[in-house]
């Protein structure tokens, strides 16, 4: 068995693309963040997801919609009616 050498970066996915990961988290925190602003940050506060969409000018659907599941999945933000509200969590609270 041979062993090879491989530069791995402590938090980093091998499997993710260079960039679209940065690219996706970027754009997941910018959703939560947008929601912070637009409830003040207030707890159990639902925003209309094309509300924020319109707010920050997002005209990918594709892309907005992974970013969306990403935040989700970092339980920054929960949904209702497939992604059609959203609301911080705790955890998206404290992102600042």
């Amino acid at each position: 068995m041979s062993s090879q050498a491989v530069d791995v970066h402590p938090g980093t996915d091998t499997n993710v693309q260079p960039g679209l990961d940065a690219d996706l988290e970027s754009l997941a925190r910018r959703i939560a963040r947008e929601v912070w602003d637009y409830t003040g940050g207030l707890p159990g506060r639902w925003v209309p997801m094309i509300t924020i969409q319109e707010r920050l000018a997002l005209e990918d659907e594709a892309a907005t919609t992974n970013a969306l599941q990403l935040a989700v999945e970092q339980r920054w933000l929960e949904e209702f009616g497939g992604y059609n509200s959203i609301r911080l969590t705790g955890d998206g609270r404290s992102l600042g």
